[in-house]
Order: C-alpha cells, then sequence, then structure tokens
C-alpha cells in the first residue's frame, strides 16, 4: 500500500473501532448491572475496539510519516511536543482548578486530535482532500474535542444514567470525523 491508502485505510479502521468502542462501553458500564470490562460480550468487544482502533491508529501514523504535511505547518515532532504541553496544561487547569479527577480520557482526547490534525493535513498536502473537505474536516476535529472536552469535564458532575449515554457520544462523534475524512479522500 501506498502511505496515502495507510491513511484512508486507518481512518476507515479508526471509524469502525470507535463504533466498537461505543458498544464496549454500553455493554461495560450499564448503570444497572456493570458486566466489567473483559467478560463475555464486552470482551469480544474490547477485542474489537483495540484490533480496529489500535490498528487504524498504527495505519494512520505510518501513512502519516510516509507524507509531507502542508509546508506553512510546523513538522510533526513540533505539533507532537505542542500537544504534550498542551496536555499538561489541560491536565492541571481540569484537575487542579476544577477538581475533576484525571483519567486516561483526556490524554486519549488531545492525542486523537493531534493524529487526526496530522492526517488532515497529510491528506490535504496529498491532494487527496479538496479545500471544502478540508475547512469541514477541521471544523468537524475542533467541534469533535471540543465535545469531547465537554464531556470530559461534566461527566461526574452529572447522574450516572446521563453520564454513562453522555460517554458515548463523543466516541461516535470521534468516528464520525475519521469516516468523513476516509470517504472524503476517496
Amino acid at each position: 500500500m501506498t502511505p496515502l491508502k495507510d491513511v484512508v485505510f486507518g481512518q476507515f479502521s479508526l471509524a469502525i473501532g470507535a463504533l466498537f468502542y461505543t458498544f464496549w462501553w454500553l455493554s461495560a458500564f450499564k448503570p444497572s448491572g456493570n458486566t466489567g470490562w473483559t467478560s463475555g460480550l464486552s470482551g469480544i468487544l474490547f477485542l474489537f475496539l483495540a484490533l480496529f482502533g489500535l490498528g487504524g491508529v498504527g495505519l494512520t501514523i505510518y501513512g502519516i510519516h510516509g507524507l509531507p504535511l502542508p509546508s506553512a505547518w510546523h513538522g510533526s515532532g513540533t505539533l507532537s511536543l505542542t500537544t504534550l504541553i498542551i496536555y499538561f496544561i489541560l491536565l492541571f487547569i481540569t484537575s487542579k482548578i476544577f477538581g475533576r479527577t484525571p483519567t486516561t480520557e483526556l490524554l486519549l482526547i488531545v492525542c486523537w486530535t493531534l493524529l487526526e490534525t496530522l492526517a488532515l493535513g497529510v491528506l490535504f498536502e496529498a491532494k487527496s482532500l479538496s479545500l471544502l473537505s478540508f475547512l469541514l474536516s477541521a471544523l468537524c476535529i475542533g467541534a469533535a474535542t471540543l465535545l469531547s472536552f465537554g464531556s470530559y469535564m461534566i461527566y461526574y458532575k452529572i447522574d450516572e444514567e446521563t453520564a454513562y449515554i453522555l460517554g458515548a457520544i463523543p466516541l461516535l462523534s470521534d468516528g464520525a470525523v475519521s469516516l468523513f475524512m476516509a470517504v472524503s479522500s476517496v
């Protein structure tokens, strides 16, 4: 495969992984009967979310490294370092100022945003996305990130049933963004 196809197939795989992630979340964390992370149906769904999710991340990263970013952008190393700094700033603000218990979701939010931003850049530079698709994708990445971060901030402040549903929404929106970018690139 070519690096461009790796990114596109990676995005498709991420979209499928997000769907399995949503089903896993809904199966494993039911307020009326938490079934655990890896038992029964939850275990099968977790296996598929890991397979498609990690496979999608791997393919996307592999493809990104084979393609140039737009010349006006800083390199991927600079973007990664900036993302790491943003993560620690958000971790400090959310935990120390707002008292939010830190969880891995915050790291997933910032890493997903970086991955999709890099994928967006290389797809556009490779002329695989039109200007309109590029702008819509950028808007969708921003909206999905804000939705995920907002959900992260209020998760422990709302009732258990609402939090259960709210936890699934960012997973679906992230998958929809990945799917949109993949379909727009074909």
